[in-house]
């Protein structure tokens, strides 16, 4: 298995974990724009990592995007279900749309340091 599948599974592994912690666990967040922020912060983590396992059968730039998208965007939604089971825990729609702008935003930084990193080395 490729390391980068590795990581990426771990990772999804991490998401799981957090995901089962009951929410009277955490601590408070002052502000709903800080949940937010981690969702991004979180998945955006996991859209690089997503895009780099697919990236090791998949070569072309948007292919890559659009099968990042779907599979980390359907992790996310699975994710949200399955904090439904979890007490004192909730889902949102909010929450996966923050999941889906990470994994945006993650997917495009792995493919702008992989087209930078194709161009140095054709130089």
């Amino acid at each position: 298995m490729k390391l980068s599948i590795l990581w990426a599974i771990l990772y999804a592994m991490l998401i799981i974990g957090l995901s089962s912690i009951p929410g009277r666990s955490f601590p408070d967040i002052k502000y709903l724009s800080q949940d937010k922020l981690i969702h991004i912060g979180e998945y955006l983590i996991f859209g690089i990592l997503v895009g780099q396992a697919i990236a090791f059968r998949v070569t072309a730039r948007s292919r890559i995007f659009l099968f990042t998208l779907l599979l980390a965007g359907a992790f996310g939604a699975l994710d949200e279900v399955y904090q439904t089971l979890i007490p004192g825990r909730d889902n949102s729609y909010a929450d996966w749309i923050a999941d889906l702008l990470g994994v945006i935003a993650g997917s495009s930084l792995f493919l702008m340091w992989r087209y930078y990193r194709d161009q140095a080395a054709a130089d």
